[in-house]
């Protein structure tokens, strides 16, 4: 059975034909893959599935794959991995939400909040095994790469944890979001110009562009934490500081006002909200997505399909727009 998907990707854009194509079958076959025989284990993963969220990272591999106009009979081959990476990424999810101890997620409760840490574990595990299952057959290079880059997750999120936010500076918390969210990205991209049978140095090139849009999407997404609003993010303002991360606005809100509140309740984060908003700390993070942006859309100038290129560029904007 087909899905025909229609999200609300960043700034809200209408995919080229051959993109929505894509998306729907890459739909139909992420739901496939999440879901079990086992009652248990398939009420557990099922709703997030079908309820997830923008499907940004198969998206960005289909729209290299489809700008370095890679052959169609290596299509399926760009779905199984794009598939896969999307199963990682909600893998992760439902493990975060564990670590972070956190009761919602898209409006909805966590696996963690409705049915325990060892079920939230578990039902992480099972969308790994998963994932992994659909890289089979693929090229050996590329399964090897999405192992680095898992691996390179899980020492993102173990140096988060282990860092007390007191002593965190920007050159780990770089280091934490580049591993944790814009590596996932980057292998989109490689991933996608690979199996096009783009050249190394395009594979490179568009692999760099990917790091610089994931670092950019986390940037954003951490301004939104203090500027957005919750009915379109789906998370109330200052999640992060209640939860105990230090985020951009939050390392730069130390920068150039002064020190962070060491007990972190609602009464303490409406202490700071004023110099949080100041131009001094928002328009820095802004200018700092902004110039991560630019570097990714420098790197998308390969991409040779006009078409695709001029999709990719435009969502790299819209996705900056959120947040001017």
């Amino acid at each position: 059975m087909k899905h025909s998907v229609s999200r609300q990707f960043p700034g809200s854009f209408t995919l080229p034909a051959i993109l929505q194509k894509d998306l729907d079958r890459l739909e139909t076959l992420i739901r496939e893959r999440g879901q079990s025989a086992y009652p248990l284990m398939n009420s557990m993963i099922v709703s997030l599935i079908q309820n997830g969220g923008k499907r940004i990272r198969p998206l960005v591999l289909m729209a290299v794959f489809r700008g370095m106009e890679g052959p169609e009979d290596a299509a399926p081959e760009a779905y199984k991995a794009g598939a896969s990476l999307e199963l990682i990424h909600t893998a992760t999810l439902i493990h975060d939400d564990l670590i972070d101890q956190s009761l919602v997620r898209r409006g909805a409760p966590t696996i963690f909040a409705s049915h325990g840490i060892p079920s939230a574990v578990l039902a992480g595990d099972y969308l790994f095994v998963e994932a992994y299952a659909l890289t089979s057959g693929l090229p050996e290079r590329l399964i090897q790469k999405s192992v680095s880059d898992l691996r390179k997750m899980a020492e993102g999120q173990l140096l988060e944890e282990s860092t007390p936010p007191e002593t965190l500076n920007f050159h780990t918390y770089l280091e934490i979001i580049q591993s944790k969210t814009a590596v996932m990205f980057r292998s989109a991209c490689i991933s996608g110009a690979m199996l096009a049978g783009a050249t190394e140095e395009d594979q490179y090139c568009l692999g760099e562009a990917g790091l610089m849009l994931g670092v950019a999407f986390q940037f954003i997404d951490d301004i939104l934490d203090v500027t957005g609003d919750e009915e379109i993010t789906g998370k109330p303002v200052g999640t992060d500081f209640l939860s105990g991360k230090k985020t951009l606005p939050y390392l730069l809100y130390e920068e150039q006002v002064g020190v962070l509140p060491r007990v972190r309740t609602p009464d303490t984060f409406k202490s700071i909200y004023n110099g949080l908003r100041s131009e001094a700390v928002i328009s820095r993070a802004r200018k700092m997505a902004r110039e991560k942006t630019i570097r990714a859309k420098e790197g998308f100038g390969v991409l040779v399909n006009p078409q695709i290129r001029s999709f990719i560029l435009d969502m790299c904007d819209r996705m900056l727009n959120r947040i001017l």
